[in-house]
């Protein structure tokens, strides 16, 4: 048996009537069903139910809204790379606490990735940098020319140096922190 469209619109039909049986009448109303069809689609038995969306004769018509698959597919692949720097972060060793800056992340969503993803966390402060090492990571942070330290563009750049220096990003942002701290006082 092939899958039609008809098929494919009439198996949302067996959704509308579980959704009208569930006493929920809101989106068969914006699909723009009748009082007098949504009764009728209620009282269908499942046999009724089960030949209707079997059917190659279709009662929906499907169409595309160019637009909002567009805006759609565009908020998947900002999710999606949103998604990747939350898990770089993460493995770069970020706190919860810069996570709740950068991302809305609370304690329990950060561990709760943190456990899915393996990564184990010490306790207490991370292992400051040696002078050398901080002079490394301060080169790289001028040289990006960035003003406001809790931007995306600035998460990615420090990123890209916990990554350089192979230091913790927590580390690199608290010095980054304290660096620009000093210039406003």
């Amino acid at each position: 048996m092939t899958f039609s469209l008809a098929q494919g619109a009439n198996s949302l039909l067996f959704n509308l009537v579980m959704e009208l049986r569930g006493g929920n009448i809101r989106r068969c109303e914006a699909l723009g069903l009748k009082p007098e069809e949504m009764r009728l689609l209620r009282g269908l038995t499942m046999e009724e139910l089960h030949y209707l969306s079997g059917s190659p004769v279709s009662v929906l018509n499907v169409a595309i809204h160019h637009e909002n698959l567009k805006r759609m597919l565009d908020q998947a692949n900002r999710e999606q790379k949103r998604s990747e720097r939350i898990d770089r972060a993460i493995a770069l060793g970020a706190s919860i606490e810069m996570m709740g800056i950068f991302f809305g992340l609370n304690a329990s969503d950060v561990s709760s990735k943190r456990r899915l993803d393996g990564i184990q966390t010490r306790q207490g402060r991370c292992q400051s940098p040696d002078e050398a090492c901080e002079g490394k990571i301060w080169h790289l942070w001028q040289e990006a020319n960035i003003s406001d330290i809790e931007s995306l563009n600035s998460l990615e750049t420090m990123m890209l140096i916990a990554e350089e220096a192979d230091v913790s990003l927590t580390v690199i942002w608290g010095l980054i922190k304290n660096w620009c701290a000093g210039e406003v006082a």
